[in-house]
């Protein structure tokens, strides 16, 4: 009997042309891109190379210009948090008191900055000789070097909201400072909103505002609790995605405002978020991007009651009349002139402007398209095939062939950022699944200082010089290359005192 299975001989040839097949595939591809005009600009550049220092000077060399732009955007940004963390009230008994306030905050966020994974290594990695002594250079305010669990403790009594007040304050002063001004959507700055886990664990046995639900079925079910956030970034048009706002989701234990025990929702969350966002920035221009989850009249009356600006995903099949209406104007879809292309795709919009919506059809919403056709290869046989998708939007800013470009390319397709953005949290070393904490409070505080480390390294990646750097050797890379220069004694005392004669500025790449 002869067998179907094919030898390794064979089954490895099989293999090697398909490789090549892909390759070639892969060539012509980009070929047809750049025919196109349509640039992919691409956040890094990073190669599988050795390192291009031969020798210790020349390695000497490139850490002091690293790490001389590093001090500069750090010294721009964190003089705002610290006058900020040293206002927050001190919970602790003043006599017992060994560690300033500011000392401890400063010691919570570096840790996030540096991304250390856990309390007991935060103990290990910036309590060390080299480490304190270079971030006292950098930061005079660190004069004492705290435990881990001695920040925990704190952070367990104080009110959450001072370190969120911190946050704002930073992003205020970088508004005020007309730092965005050329990455606005239409004259307002974009915020997108997202939901996520952060984390669950088995049983109920943690504090009780953590979310409940039961898993499995039948013999194997098992309860849970679980933690729930909703995320607020900025999105600019360049792709710089700064962490702004958490707001948790939380069980109300309260009988006399939840007598029926009904946990807490998306929807409700971003209420909450919202007004909090209204309150912080009760004059600025804003441009809301979001997920159907939000195309509600609730939803979309609260944001034209507030002034604001929105884009909201069309859900088609919960809102089909106005997925009928959009689809009645395909047949007159146009490309954008002079762009037909956008990184690699070729698009086709339609719109329909000014429909009437609402319990009192107070809203003014229009409706947008877009058509997109892309060359993907087959990994199974290496042929060029032709990809369709549709992308469909509730916008309430009328659309036009001048700013359909801007709101559904720069603004509602950055949207997807945040996921990234969150991806880069959970699994690219900032622990957003680690609660550092099981009390609520020191839990959701810890959770604030990752997010205002992460905003401070994102900030720092988007500085011109630093966006070259960072282009060559990668995020990750580039991160822990300032870590390694800073835990070790690579940069000498002069060089150090030589950075408090340099100006600061922040200059962010455009694209």
């Amino acid at each position: 009997m002869l067998s179907n299975t094919k030898s390794p001989v064979m089954h490895s040839i099989h293999r090697n042309n398909l490789i090549k097949k892909i390759l070639i595939s892969q060539k012509q591809v980009r070929e047809n891109i750049e025919t196109t005009n349509s640039k992919i600009i691409n956040r890094t550049q990073a190669k599988n190379r050795k390192s291009s220092d031969a020798t210790l000077a020349e390695e000497q060399f490139s850490r002091e210009n690293i790490m001389s732009e590093q001090i500069k955007a750090w010294r721009s940004i964190l003089p705002v948090l610290i006058k900020k963390f040293s206002r927050i009230p001190d919970p602790r008994r003043t006599k017992s008191v060994k560690h300033k306030m500011v000392v401890l905050m400063i010691f919570g966020l570096l840790a996030f900055v540096f991304r250390i994974s856990s309390r007991r290594e935060i103990n290990r990695e910036l309590t060390g000789t080299i480490i304190n002594n270079n971030l006292q250079k950098i930061f005079p305010e660190l004069d004492s070097i705290p435990h881990a669990d001695t920040l925990a403790r704190m952070l367990e009594k104080i009110n959450s909201q001072g370190i969120e007040s911190a946050h704002i304050a930073l992003i205020k002063e970088l508004v005020r400072k007309k730092k965005f001004k050329k990455l606005l959507i239409n004259g307002c700055l974009p915020i997108s909103v997202d939901g996520a886990q952060k984390l669950f664990r088995d049983g109920i046995l943690h504090d009780s505002h953590w979310l409940q639900r039961t898993v499995g079925k039948d013999d194997t079910q098992v309860e849970q609790q679980y933690v729930y956030a909703i995320e607020a970034n900025i999105t600019l048009k360049n792709g710089l995605n700064i962490p702004l706002l958490t707001e948790y989701l939380y069980m109300e234990n309260n009988q006399l405002s939840n007598p029926d025990g009904k946990q807490d929702c998306e929807l409700k969350a971003f209420d909450r978020l919202s007004r909090k966002l209204k309150k912080y920035f009760p004059r600025l221009k804003i441009i809301m991007f979001m997920d159907a989850l939000y195309a509600t009249q609730s939803t979309m009356g609260d944001m034209y009651n507030f002034g604001w600006e929105y884009v909201i995903n069309l859900p088609k099949n919960k809102l089909k009349d106005f997925a009928k209406l959009l689809n009645k104007k395909r047949k007159s879809k146009i490309m954008i002139p002079d762009q037909p292309y956008y990184r690699g795709r070729r698009q086709e919009f339609y719109w329909v402007n000014h429909i009437e919506y609402g319990y009192k059809w107070e809203l003014d919403i229009n409706l947008v398209s877009c058509l997109e056709r892309r060359e993907e290869i087959n990994k199974l046989t290496g042929e060029i095939e032709k990809k369709y998708s549709e992308h469909s939007w509730i916008s309430s800013i009328p659309l036009s062939i001048d700013n359909v470009h801007e709101i559904c390319n720069l603004g509602a397709r950055k949207k997807g950022f945040i996921e990234d953005n969150m991806n880069t949290e959970k699994n690219r070393g900032y622990q957003y699944k680690h609660s550092y904490s099981y009390n609520w409070n020191a839990m959701k505080c810890f959770h604030l200082l990752m997010r205002m480390g992460h905003a401070i390294n994102a900030l720092s990646e988007f500085t011109r010089t630093l966006k070259k750097y960072l282009k060559d050797k990668g995020c990750s890379a580039m991160l822990t290359y300032i870590k390694e220069t800073l835990f070790n004694p690579w940069l000498s005392e002069k060089w150090y005192e030589a950075q408090w004669y340099v100006t600061p500025q922040l200059r962010f790449q455009l694209e």
